[in-house]
């Protein structure tokens, strides 16, 4: 029987350690047979030629070279304005769209924002990584058909761990984002929180995997 491996939705560093969907920032360089995201987070927004940057991605998509579009999102919390935040964004929607990918979603602040959106577009598998909003808002991007990652912050907020213990086991995933910190160790913790054995939530977590992203991933790691 194979072992079931750990799942880092969301990394900057692959650390070798189970299945990692690996953050690019090289497009030019994207290896054709990794787990990698790729796209424009809205801090880059003001530090790159957006057109060029999202033709790059473009064409990651069309070579098969990327699994998912981002990191993406909305910051109310930084000067780039809203406008053109979201205009990067709706680009960024369009290309998952095309190309049938899941989305790795960076929000803060902007919750409201992205209820609309996915209401307006459910066919966009979203993963709002390194949650940390409170239980309605969880709540209501799940009925939206969200998938929420939690990170370093479940270790240390209990109001956190309290509504992740609480929602659907079928639409969590856990990440290590740009923390030096192991994966294992956030399951292991995760896992208590939940009330399961590690096995049961590294097979949940796996089966979550499979269902948003396919097969074609399940090997690497």
């Amino acid at each position: 029987m194979m072992q079931i491996p750990f799942v880092n939705i969301h990394t900057h560093t692959a650390a070798g350690e189970g299945i990692e969907l690996v953050n690019i920032d090289n497009f030019d360089a994207a290896p054709g047979n990794s787990f990698v995201s790729a796209g424009l987070h809205p801090w880059q927004i003001g530090k790159c030629d957006q057109g060029q940057t999202l033709k790059a991605i473009e064409r990651l998509c069309l070579n098969g070279k990327i699994a998912a579009i981002g990191e993406a999102g909305i910051d109310r919390a930084i000067g780039t304005s809203i406008s053109l935040q979201m205009s990067v964004f709706e680009s960024l929607l369009d290309i998952a769209k095309r190309h049938q990918l899941p989305m790795i979603i960076h929000c803060v602040k902007a919750y409201s924002d992205f209820l609309q959106i996915m209401q307006r577009e459910p066919r966009v598998k979203m993963i709002f990584h390194g949650f940390n909003g409170n239980a309605t808002t969880a709540n209501q991007l799940l009925q939206h058909g969200a998938m929420l990652s939690f990170g370093h912050q479940l270790l240390n907020n209990s109001k956190l761990q309290q509504t992740f213990a609480n929602i659907p086991n079928d639409c969590i995933f856990l990440e290590t984002d740009t923390k030096e910190i192991n994966i294992s160790g956030i399951y292991n913790f995760a896992a208590e929180l939940k009330h399961i054995s590690l096995n049961e939530l590294k097979r949940v977590i796996f089966n979550n995997l499979t269902r948003i992203f396919g097969n074609k991933w399940v090997t690497i790691g």
